[in-house]
């Protein structure tokens, strides 16, 4: 998996935004998200919280927001509510 270069300093470079619109696109995919959506910018906060709290390794990234979703998250509720 990627690892973004540098979530720490609260940068993102390029190719960090590259992959956190990848894991964006792939999420909202996978879990049935209209881009724009409250479920997608929910998602999107919770990427970039991720990124700007130095968690810089994509597949935590897909790991903690699995977890996340699961929660009581905006995006959770909605999952439950039939999107």
């Amino acid at each position: 998996m990627t690892v973004l270069r540098s979530a720490i300093s609260g940068i993102a470079f390029p190719s960090d935004m590259d992959a956190l619109h990848r894991i964006y696109d792939n999420l909202c995919n996978e879990r049935g998200f209209c881009h724009g959506s409250p479920a997608a910018q929910d998602l999107a906060r919770a990427t970039m919280s991720l990124f700007s709290q130095g968690v810089s390794d994509e597949s935590e990234i897909r790991e903690s927001i699995a977890i996340y979703l699961g929660r009581k998250s905006p995006a959770a509720n909605l999952l439950h509510r039939g999107r």
